[in-house]
């Protein structure tokens, strides 16, 4: 398989506490060292199409000095790269400032991606992947292509305030994409009105995915996660457990560890429930990680779903073989706004706005 990812390589100055500063480069770096790692000793390669400043180039390289991975977009000699500087005003919540935006990919440049079987999309700014370029390189690649949301509702004032916005031009980005990726917060911001529980939720993933998308993906941080495909013109929806993988160190990375992980196991498996497994659990990896050091090989990822989803693994095995739909539900014509939520006994699926969390440890 050959995965192209582009986005920025952030360079993050994170400010944890009075004199403690450190720096870092992220966002695309996570997400290009999960599949690396992923794909070790494989013949599948990464193309990684970024702008870092001249300055942070060799450091860049020696962070993804990786046999399976191909950078490019480097050595434009005026690229700008993104900076960001983040200061922690707990261990969850952060404020940020950018402090410099990307150069944005030109199509010259993301045509070097068109023989590529999976894209991943991953901008922080509305301004890093254009549409119009996305838009000319559908016309000219079959890849699959995801996208993480995040930086197309994120503006950047004059004073490097980060800022929420409206999606803009959601219809043709729908028509550009196939998987769609979100947290909680973004859909109600991309939605344009809040969106408190699963139930409203689930209605917006349902709608994202009937205008065209293969599938939608929302995450709920430390909860479980909700997958709406669709799959030979039928629509399936899904809650995901989340793992425990270890103690919270740093969420910086978390969605971007999430995104590759999707990705690598969708291309394998073709199965959006199982590509958010995956997801939820290189998420919550780095979670427990203060760099992008340390996630898993294959052989790794493999033998830590074993332990953490055996039991998920298992009630759908049994759901298969039972034909009871508990896990993985169909939304029918004609049903939506009455059954769908509900599981053939009657019990609803509506676990209120905690959207349960389960450790399968």
């Amino acid at each position: 398989m050959r995965f192209g990812i582009v986005g920025p390589i952030s360079k993050d100055t994170i400010n944890r506490a009075p004199g403690e500063t450190t720096s870092k480069f992220g966002a695309v770096a996570y997400s290009a060292t999960v599949l690396a790692k992923l794909l070790e000793s494989a013949e599948d390669d990464i193309l990684c199409l970024s702008h870092v400043a001249a300055a942070d180039r060799e450091a860049v390289l020696a962070l993804l000095d990786f046999p399976n991975i191909r950078l490019c977009g480097l050595d434009g000699p005026a690229n700008r790269g993104t900076e960001i500087e983040l200061q922690y005003l707990n261990q969850h919540e952060r404020v940020s400032k950018q402090t410099q935006v990307m150069t944005p990919v030109s199509f010259a440049e993301m045509e070097q991606l068109t023989d590529r079987d999976y894209v991943i999309l991953m901008p922080l700014n509305d301004t890093d992947i254009p549409l119009a370029t996305v838009k000319r390189f559908r016309q000219s690649s079959e890849a699959t292509i995801f996208l993480d949301i995040h930086g197309l509702l994120t503006g950047v004032d004059h004073s490097g305030k980060r800022y929420r916005k409206q999606w803009a031009k959601e219809a043709e980005w729908l028509q550009a994409i196939d998987i769609l990726k979100m947290n909680e917060h973004e859909a109600s911001w991309a939605a344009g009105r809040s969106l408190g529980t699963f139930p409203e939720h689930l209605d917006y993933a349902v709608r994202m995915v009937q205008s065209g998308l293969t599938a939608c993906w929302i995450t709920f941080g430390s909860q479980a996660s909700l997958v709406v495909w669709k799959r030979q013109q039928r629509l399936f929806w899904a809650k995901v457990p989340v793992s425990d993988t270890g103690q919270v160190v740093d969420t910086i990375g978390c969605g971007d560890a999430a995104s590759a992980g999707f990705i690598y196991a969708y291309s394998r498996l073709q199965s959006p429930i199982m590509a958010v497994v995956m997801g939820n659990l290189l998420g919550s990896v780095k979670a427990s990680l203060y760099d992008a050091k340390g996630f898993p090989t294959r052989l790794e990822a493999q033998d830590m779903l074993y332990r953490h989803y055996r039991s998920y693994f298992h009630s759908l095995l049994d759901e298969v073989l039972s034909q009871q739909h508990v896990i993985v539900h169909e939304i029918k014509e004609g049903d939506r706004d009455e059954n769908f939520m509900y599981s053939p006994n009657g019990s609803s699926y509506d676990h209120g706005s905690g959207h349960e969390s389960h450790s399968h440890r």
